[in-house]
């Protein structure tokens, strides 16, 4: 299937990019120990709250500085990201407990017109109901349906993945698609929808950005290394999910529905 937006072919002009911390692209990964998931409740509101305040912010002072006349990017979806994913534990490209019962590896492509509803409808339930109560973990793989590795606005979302927020970007992405046709995936839609989530460190995340990336850099490694494995296991179009458990291991593909994906986590999650 041909994605719906454009896509940038990286080269050797970009500034080049220095080493990558390799994360588990295994089947069920074996990340280490996840912090303990924190009580919900009241001080989970109002950090949610504080935290969606901070990147409004951000982005009305970003609006205000722009010079007359110049289009800004408007990042939707600010305050939503940080109700889905603030206060679940993530580290890389991991949401939820390391030792989750259930591993579901999620095969998704940013620029994939056909893949936003199939994210949007799911991921955040799936995060919500299971990732936030440590029953199972989400694994992000970014892979393009364009069978183009290189995505730019895959290196976006695995730079900020070294942050942990590549669940944040990757959401973001995908509400903001209209915003990334008009104009286009670069330097000013990227940085707009790092700068939209809460406590991402902006200037760290370009400086990884700067010394990780390029055709051949380790960034680009990482993001070969979900292709080949998405090739493995036979992923074809749109968003697919691989749910293993207890139990076995069920394979979703073409935009599974949330339901669909609720009762493969029901057949392979055992007695949990």
């Amino acid at each position: 299937m041909e994605n719906l937006l454009p896509r940038v072919h990286l080269s050797t002009e970009r500034p080049h990019f220095a080493a990558w911390a390799v994360r588990d692209n295994a089947l069920v990964s074996s990340e280490a120990t996840a912090t303990p998931i924190p009580r919900r409740g009241r001080v989970r509101v109002i950090v949610s709250l504080a935290l969606a305040l901070a990147a409004i912010g951000y982005v009305i002072f970003d609006i205000a500085t722009k010079e007359p006349g110049r289009e800004v990017v408007r990042v939707e979806g600010i305050g939503a990201s940080q109700q889905i994913f603030g206060g679940v534990p993530q580290e890389g490209d991991r949401l939820g407990s390391a030792d989750a019962a259930v591993s579901i590896q999620v095969f998704a492509d940013m620029q994939c017109g056909d893949c936003r509803g199939d994210f949007l409808t799911t991921i955040p339930s799936l995060a919500e109901k299971y990732a936030r109560p440590g029953y199972a973990k989400l694994l992000l793989r970014h892979y393009s349906v364009a069978r183009n590795p290189l995505e730019l606005g895959f290196f976006g979302a695995e730079a900020a993945a070294e942050q942990n927020y590549g669940w944040q970007y990757t959401y973001l992405f995908f509400v903001n698609q209209d915003e990334a046709e008009r104009f286009g995936v670069g330097e000013e839609l990227m940085d707009s929808l790092a700068g939209a989530i809460g406590n991402l460190e902006v200037v760290e995340w370009k400086g990884y950005l700067e010394s990780n990336g390029g055709d051949d850099g380790a960034i680009a490694e990482r993001l070969e290394a979900d292709a080949a494995l998405g090739d493995q296991l036979g992923i074809r179009t749109d968003v697919a999910m691989i749910v293993s458990g207890p139990d076995g291991t069920r394979t979703l593909q073409e935009g599974p529905s949330l339901a669909e994906v609720e009762g493969a986590i029901e057949e392979v999650g055992g007695e949990g």
